[in-house]
């Protein structure tokens, strides 16, 4: 979760994030063994990295995001289960795997970003998982204010990966039910486009329940897509990739 929509007083979370992090988790399961060291780039509160890595023996996070305050690594530090917060990268550390969950959408000189990352911060044959919301055409005001340069296509993430030192070893969309209801809500009807985002969701417990279900199924399908070479279109795009 973007910090900037962050709810301390809501504890439940949006049906986007748990159908994301399953999606995710699923992806990089191959990739994951016991004591491997990850870097989570823009962490948010760290509940992707606690959800996706929590089976993982010994491994060890570093979550790193620029809109931690003193306030909030303190409390998230207080259960951070062995996970390190910090406001700016480590000077000279490597990893096995970095995420950049939603990050890059939020550079300006998208490919400078990657390629020191790449450089800097992946060790050898180390892998990256990297999610971006999806589809230029769907820029909208909401986009706007939490800070996005652009969306992509995938084929155009694709291609960045590669010129910053990385071979793509997957890649796909996610969330291909939401696409209409975006474009709908957010380009047709202008409405919602100031959006509190995924932190003020507060809708009840069967509704999050059958929200959820159907974004899981919808994920899971176009992840079994993608694993085929079908890619169907969704609000997000993804590559897992390794260091070349």
């Amino acid at each position: 979760m973007d910090l900037r929509e962050a709810d301390q007083a809501n504890p439940q979370r949006h049906p986007w994030e748990t159908a994301r992090l399953r999606a995710v988790r699923r992806i990089i399961a191959p990739s994951c063994f016991k004591g491997m060291t990850i870097l989570d780039i823009g962490c948010g509160d760290a509940f992707a990295a606690r959800g996706l890595f929590a089976d993982i023996p010994g491994r060890s996070i570093t979550a790193v995001d620029t809109s931690l305050t003193d306030a909030w690594i303190e409390r998230l530090s207080g259960s951070s289960n062995g996970i390190t917060f910090r406001r700016t990268l480590p000077e000279s550390s490597v990893f096995d795997m970095v995420l950049l969950l939603d990050v890059m959408e939020h550079v300006e000189d998208d490919r400078q970003f990657l390629a020191k990352i790449v450089e800097h911060h992946l060790g050898p044959k180390g892998r990256m998982m990297i999610t971006v919301p999806a589809f230029q055409s769907l820029f909208s005001a909401h986009d706007r204010a939490l800070g996005h340069y652009r969306r992509y296509r995938l084929p155009g993430l694709v291609q960045v990966a590669s010129a910053c030192g990385l071979k793509v070893q997957g890649s796909g969309y996610l969330f291909s039910s939401l696409l209409l209801p975006k474009l709908l809500l957010f380009k047709v009807l202008r409405m919602n486009d100031g959006s509190e985002g995924v932190g003020q969701w507060r809708r009840g417990a069967w509704i999050t329940f059958l929200v959820e279900k159907t974004l899981r199924l919808d994920n899971a399908l176009l992840t079994a897509a993608a694993r085929i070479g079908i890619k169907i279109p969704g609000l997000t795009a993804w590559v897992l990739c390794e260091k070349s």
